[in-house]
């Protein structure tokens, strides 16, 4: 009896969602504009079920309702680095040849699937065809019916059923959790058997993270954070006094930079000498406040998932691999 509450409570029982006048709409429209046919459109549908727990999801992400500390212990910890070496011992050749065809660094690739599906172990609990409707109808948003049509033709090319893949709360899919139009634009053929396969490819799966790195700007001669040293004053800030600073910038925002002559005038530091503009960074890590600047490569991560402290993480995650692989080889 728990578990059928349980069910009821996630999944909005509707009679057909394909008596809503908004799929009705939605069906009319892509059938016209696109290459799928009305009766595709609906063939996929009728399996799509609303799930309430997706809208919950939706508004309670960890990249904005944890404090750094909490959010970074979840990737650094002891656990998490000893998966990620085995990831990178178990696909040593895959990478090597995948870095060096890409210009992107092998620990970065691990960094992002490390934190999107724990090293390839957790594709997640939903099914991109529930969660994507759920979006697209309850949300009522057009990037979301953007991503849901891409869902279907992604179905269609591959021979796919939507509703039997494992995928995140917002639809993401495979090692490297691409939402559907990622995945039909920067998914990579790795493995050469004419199909671009995000769940069982291995080859495909990190071909297609470093692809997506590369397509956005990832320069491999360039730095991604540098940390400096934060004035005295601000020493011993937490995540409630850091977010009372007043300077003339945002701060912690991947949009925002400056430049050096401006991080100096702010107070926040005495001495910066990076050329050109940077992301300023300030955050509570342990016992200590600490001061970074992400520079392009960084801003190329935030394509990945919008959010400075992922951005941070991932290059975290990534020196910490490093420096641990290359202890132990």
């Amino acid at each position: 009896m728990r578990i059928f509450f349980f069910l009821l409570f996630n999944i909005s029982i509707d009679a057909n969602i394909l008596d809503r006048e908004d799929v009705k709409l939605f069906i009319e429209t892509q059938s016209a504009t696109t290459e799928l046919t009305k009766e595709e459109i609906e063939n996929f549908l009728s399996k799509a079920e609303i799930v309430n727990r997706v809208i919950e999801l939706r508004s309670n992400q960890p990249e904005s309702t944890f404090s750094w500390n909490r959010y970074r212990n979840i990737f650094l910890k002891s656990s998490k680095l000893k998966a990620g070496i085995n990831f990178l011992l178990e696909n040593e050749n895959l990478l090597n040849r995948v870095e060096n065809e890409y210009g992107v660094s092998k620990f970065y690739i691990a960094s992002i699937i490390g934190a999107e599906t724990s090293f390839g172990k957790n594709f997640g609990t939903f099914n991109p065809l529930d969660t994507i409707s759920t979006l697209a109808f309850e949300v009522g948003s057009n990037f979301w019916k953007k991503e849901l049509i891409n869902l279907l033709q992604l179905s269609k090319r591959y021979g796919m059923d939507p509703k039997n893949i494992k995928s995140s709360w917002a639809g993401a899919i495979g090692i490297g959790q691409f939402i559907p139009s990622s995945y039909n634009s920067y998914g990579v053929d790795y493995d050469g058997d004419s199909i671009v396969d995000l769940v069982n490819s291995r080859e495909d799966g990190i071909a297609s993270v470093a692809n997506y790195l590369k397509v956005h700007g990832w320069d491999p001669n360039e730095e991604v954070v540098q940390e400096l040293s934060i004035n005295k004053k601000y020493s011993a800030f937490n995540d409630e006094k850091i977010q009372a600073i007043g300077t003339d910038f945002k701060l912690n925002n991947f949009r925002t930079k400056v430049s050096s002559s401006d991080l100096i005038e702010s107070g926040l530091v005495e001495e910066a000498n990076y050329s050109g503009e940077a992301i300023p960074l300030v955050v509570f890590q342990g016992q200590n406040t600490k001061i970074y600047i992400g520079f392009d490569n960084f801003r190329v991560i935030t394509k990945y998932n919008q959010s400075s402290y992922y951005a941070l993480v991932i290059h975290q995650l990534a020196v910490e691999l490093k420096k641990k692989y290359e202890k132990d080889s």
